[in-house]
């Protein structure tokens, strides 16, 4: 084999894709961690040197070298449709469809045809003879390299067209890309192929201009879709399957973008949706319509028809600026909330069932510690009064049904407490103080007792939580309570205060008061409950008395801990 080679114009075009090849192939391999980058990294580099062979091939000066030079360029080329293949199948599928199996099945092939090109000169099954067209070697093919072309240039790019339609058909933010390159590979091979067909061809680099071209759109596509950034891909994919509607709106309030999820909420095509105001999509009483000029964030719930039923979305939405703090358009989300709501509507009914069955319980246990044994007391002096009737003393038995009375009386007063209790209670649907205003008119009204309400206005008519709110109701009942039967009070004060992150609520009587040092007598036994009822919400109780001094009661409790914010 001759070494002798000779400068050609013809070595400029081999060497400016040698250049290209190594370039991709680096970029390639930096983002190796891409779907599909090792691939393509490998198909630049054995392009690169299948362009180094050709320029070889240009350089040779003899026959005998030219033929060396393009049975390694021959050989070196059934990679490149093999890796280009591998590329694609990664792109379409990563870590689905290139499993090692295929890969081996795939680069099997390349084994029989390198010994089948490297052996040619015993039966010449590769090439029949080389003439020279034009200074071009032209080899005549024989039945070995039609076979190979058969698999490499048909069963390959069969396979390829296939994986190019179906992800055409399946990704949409892919189509771009795949006609791109599935026109790069139709007229690369085609320049390629009429190179080698046709002779009178053979002053023009048809063959360097095709796999050039191909290439070149790779890098195109690459750089200009960025199909190697996952950053891109996956923001992209994250806004195809994210389940929130999302929408995106010029100035005007019209569409210009949504996701599949808004066109599903919606109910109808992203196609006929773009363009049409939001105005007409939204219900007219929903916060947006009317306040498309807004700049803060907008915040609301709407329930649209989806279908056959009636779903609760949680609306957000928000400007979008530029860099000028300009405003370039509206961001607007739909968040579905229905499960979330009938879980809290059920989670409130179980709530309210509760609440009624441990109001059962107390009014059971009190019925039965009050007018139960009130009752029981009354029937024994009633039969003591019968016989003291029986035996003449009727002084006597007339003073037994005095105390009689003041009993049955006392019973009374309890027993339209527990109803007035019963008609006044909060309800979970009702703001705390208007339960409260009704329960103390109503107390007013039973007893004579003049009781005056001050409430911080900063606290609003619902400032407890649903647990809250009946352990401070009770409370508040409870020391009422002792302000009617034990202290005789004829004026009671209740203020709610707010101080900081605590709330107060003093309740100050202006009765016959008690000395708090001394243990509790009969009738102070609903302090002992009204401590143990603020110790279960997390507050502080605290009484203030003396004899002839009037009772204050002060429960403080923190207000990050409530509702009513």
């Amino acid at each position: 084999m001759s070494t002798l080679y000779a400068y050609t114009p013809q070595i400029w075009p081999p060497i400016l894709m040698v250049v290209l090849m190594i370039a991709l192939s680096v970029f390639s391999y930096r983002r190796r961690s891409a779907p599909g980058a090792l691939q393509l990294m490998t198909a630049c580099l054995f392009a690169a040197a299948w362009a180094a062979c050709l320029l070889m091939n240009y350089a040779a000066v003899d026959t005998a070298t030219k033929i060396f030079w393009l049975k390694i360029q021959a050989i070196v080329q059934l990679p490149i449709l093999i890796a280009i293949t591998c590329f694609i199948l990664e792109y379409a599928w990563p870590r689905r469809w290139l499993t090692r199996r295929n890969l081996v099945l795939l680069y099997f092939p390349i084994l029989p045809s390198v010994i089948l090109l490297l052996t040619n000169d015993l039966h010449h099954q590769a090439w029949r003879s080389f003439s020279l067209v034009n200074g071009a070697l032209r080899p005549q093919f024989g039945l070995g390299s039609w076979i190979l072309a058969f698999y490499f240039f048909g069963v390959l790019e069969a396979l390829n067209l296939v994986v190019f339609v179906w992800l055409f058909r399946r990704s949409p933010q892919h189509r771009w890309p795949v006609a791109l390159m599935l026109a790069g590979q139709i007229v690369g091979r085609s320049l390629f192929l009429l190179y080698n067909a046709n002779p009178r061809l053979s002053a023009l680099p048809l063959n360097i201009l095709g796999m050039s071209l191909e290439f070149l759109i790779y890098a195109a596509v690459l750089f200009g879709f960025r199909i190697f950034d996952p950053i891109s891909l996956a923001r992209q994919t994250t806004v195809e399957q994210l389940k929130s509607g999302m929408m995106v709106l010029d100035p005007q309030g019209a569409i210009v973008s949504l996701n599949p999820a808004a066109a599903g909420i919606l109910g109808s095509s992203a196609k006929s949706l773009l363009g049409r105001p939001i105005q007409d999509l939204l219900p007219a009483d929903s916060a947006l319509v009317g306040d498309l000029q807004a700049t803060e964030v907008i915040r609301a719930e709407i329930s649209l028809e989806t279908g056959s039923e009636t779903r609760c979305y949680e609306m957000e939405y928000s400007t979008l600026k530029d860099f000028r703090e300009q405003v370039v358009g509206r961001l607007l989300l739909l968040h579905d909330v229905t499960e979330q709501k009938r879980a809290q509507a059920q989670l409130l009914e179980q709530q309210r069932a509760l609440a009624m069955l441990h109001e059962r319980e107390r009014l059971a246990r009190e019925l039965h510690d009050s007018i139960g044994q009130t009752l029981g007391y009354a029937g024994f002096q009633l039969e003591a009064a019968s016989k003291l009737v029986q035996d003449g003393q009727a002084v006597s038995a007339i003073a037994q049904i005095n105390r009689l009375a003041g009993i049955v009386r006392e019973a009374h007063d309890d027993l339209r407490a527990y109803i007035l209790d019963l008609h006044s209670a909060p309800a979970p649907q009702q703001p705390f103080f208007s339960a409260l205003r009704r329960y103390l008119k109503g107390y007013t009204n039973n007893y004579g007792i003049q009781v005056a309400l001050s409430i911080d206005e900063r606290l609003g008519e619902e400032p407890f939580s649903l647990d809250e709110r009946m352990e401070v109701y009770r409370i508040l009942q409870e020391a009422l309570s002792n302000a009617r039967k034990h202290a005789q009070a004829r004026c009671v004060q209740v203020a709610f205060t707010l101080d900081e992150d605590c709330i107060r609520m003093t309740i100050q009587d202006d009765g016959a008061g008690f000395d708090p040092t001394q243990s509790p007598g009969e009738g102070h036994f609903g302090l002992r409950f009204m401590h143990e009822r603020a110790e279960q919400i997390g507050g502080v109780l605290r009484v203030d008395s003396a004899p002839g001094g009037g009772t204050q009661v002060n429960l403080e409790m923190a207000y990050a801990r409530t509702s009513g914010r």
